[in-house]
This record gives structure tokens, sequence and C-alpha cells, in this order.
């Protein structure tokens, strides 16, 4: 069960799954686990699984060169806040991080960002 952020200079506690993003760490020899970057966090930093299958928290606005497959681990980002483009947002607004419930699931769904593969 996630419990707060898991950037450990944050620990903003979880309250509401539509904030911040989610990841899976899913293991063969263990249950799935499961770990949040808050939504301040989420804007910031991004986990990845480090060569020893730890989960760690490394700055999002790097771009980083994609890791081997770890062979007795997989995380997935499984939920991801949506977040405005700053060249679509009138200045002073802010975009919500809720979709009209009138839209399809689908549509809805997708515009939300889906799950991850």
């Amino acid at each position: 069960m996630v419990k707060r952020c898991v950037n450990s200079s944050c620990r903003e506690e979880f309250k509401l799954l539509n904030g911040g993003d989610l990841y899976a760490l899913e293991r063969r020899s263990a249950n799935t686990e499961f770990f949040w970057l808050c939504p301040a966090c989420a804007c910031e930093y991004e986990l990845y699984l480090d060569p020893t299958g730890t989960v760690s928290v490394r700055d999002g606005s790097v771009i980083h060169r994609v890791p081997p497959p770890h062979p007795e681990a997989n995380l997935r980002l499984i939920s991801r806040m949506m977040r405005p483009r700053p060249d679509t947002m009138p200045s002073g607004e802010r975009a919500s991080n809720f979709v009209s419930i009138d839209e399809p699931f689908s549509v809805a769904f997708r515009m939300r960002g889906g799950l991850a593969s």
C-alpha cells in the first residue's frame, strides 16, 4: 500500500490517486509493490530501476538512456497526472487534473495518459 511520496526529501502523504505518478514494481519472486511521486515531485522527478533492482528517484528533466531490462523486475508507470503544456495555457490559467465524466470512458482514459506499458 502506498502511504507517502517515494522522494525521501518530500514524503507528502498519499491522499488521491489522480494526483502524482503511480509506478508498479513487478518482480518474479515477490508481490507487486507500488511507488508514488506526489504532484510536486512528479513535475521534477521520475522513478527508475537501478542495476541492482532498487527503485530510485532521478531528475526528470534530463534525457536518460533507456536501461536494459532487469532480469528479475520491471518498473512500470501505471498512472500519470495530466500536465498542462506551457505553450497552450492562457496566462494565469491552470489545467485540471480531472476529466469530465460526460466524455466516453475510453476518451477520458486516453486523455489522462491511460496505462503505460
